[in-house]
């Protein structure tokens, strides 16, 4: 029988297409990705070609512990590559057996159904709804779309409410970037915001850039360089960097709108981390803000392309979606003292 559900999903949601063997970093690459034991046991049955076959039975092993939903795991080779992908790039299992016949995370991604929320929606980690929102010049809305999927249930209504009231302000066309932050701290906080200079805030940010260089290889040599870049530089040549990176790239706030607003919607926000509560979410959405902030000034010089942006926020997604980032966020800056929603909001806009 065919399941359909009505799910609420960003209004992006359908027209959006992988972009197949033309990604440059793809998401075959580096990524554990698990399939059930119904799925690894229906790829070994395949009749494929015999070049295929060779390469199905060496693309997974069977994970200790295994259960029927997390079976198997993908065996990369030595370069992170996945056994599955041709020279072109495309997925032979798909060109040589369908669509219907590669596992069902690597058929969704980027997107996540929520049966239980009756929602579905997109990361920011794939380079192709990057580009698709830097190309965009109006902000995301969300409506109601027909899935072939279970429709379970509906997210709490007050949870839902304040996540869409964030959202909400985010959107305000009245109000700046930094003032729909501020104002976002007062809603979930009730605070008003800190007093710090612009060297405790590069000061507060350069762990993060230690940190993800370290744990972090697709992000690694921005971090070197912005920390590199941004070390000891004053607040005006800053400014001056900022300010030439959005002569170069006039719709960059409303991307960063975008991108966010994808974002709080895709992580549940203010609810994205089960250890945290608003205040601590807030805290860590300050961080990250900030973060991204930093490393698109601190790599300004390699800034020249849209390629170039597209691969540096999809890059810094696939940590901060994919990772304990939020918590992790919250912890950098309270040991770094800004553990007060009224200092993180000081790192809005350095």
């Amino acid at each position: 029988m065919d399941l359909a559900g009505t799910f609420l999903v960003p209004d992006f949601y359908t027209t959006f297409r992988c972009k197949c063997g033309d990604c440059r970093m793809s998401c075959c690459e580096g990524w554990d990705i698990n399939i059930s034991q119904q799925e690894y046991f229906e790829l070994l049955g395949l009749e494929t070609s015999e070049e295929l076959q060779s390469r199905i039975s060496r693309a997974f092993y069977i994970q200790r512990g295994a259960t029927p939903d997390h079976y198997a795991t993908l065996n990369h080779d030595w370069l992170g590559r996945c056994p599955l992908r041709g020279e072109d790039g495309l997925c032979m299992l798909q060109v040589e057996q369908g669509e219907k016949a590669i596992p069902t995370i690597c058929r969704l991604y980027p997107r996540s159904i929520r049966s239980e929320l009756s929602e579905a929606t997109l990361s920011n980690s794939c380079e192709g709804i990057v580009e698709l929102l830097l190309k965009r010049s109006t902000p995301i809305r969300f409506v109601s779309e027909t899935l072939p999927y279970a429709s379970t249930g509906w997210e709490r209504p007050d949870r839902f409410a304040l996540r869409m009231q964030c959202i909400g302000m985010i959107q305000d066309w009245r109000s700046s970037l930094k003032e729909s932050i501020l104002a976002m701290g007062n809603l979930l906080c009730g605070c008003a915001e800190g007093n710090r200079s612009f060297e405790d805030n590069l000061n507060a940010l350069f762990p993060f850039c230690d940190l993800y260089a370290e744990i972090s290889p697709s992000l690694t040599d921005y971090c070197i360089k912005a920390k590199e870049s941004l070390t000891g530089i004053r607040e005006e040549e800053y400014r001056r960097i900022c300010v030439e990176l959005s002569s170069h790239y006039p719709h960059i706030d409303q991307t960063m709108e975008n991108l966010i607003v994808n974002h709080l919607f895709y992580e549940k926000f203010p609810y994205s981390e089960t250890r945290e509560n608003e205040e601590e979410e807030y805290i860590s959405l300050c961080g990250l803000i900030a973060f991204l902030d930093l490393l698109i000034a601190g790599n300004a010089e390699s800034m020249v392309s849209q390629d170039a942006l597209v691969d540096l926020l999809s890059r810094a997604f696939r940590m901060i979606e994919h990772t304990s980032f939020h918590y992790n966020a919250h912890l950098l800056l309270s040991e770094a003292g800004y553990d007060t929603p009224g200092d993180a909001m000081c790192l809005i806009a350095l």
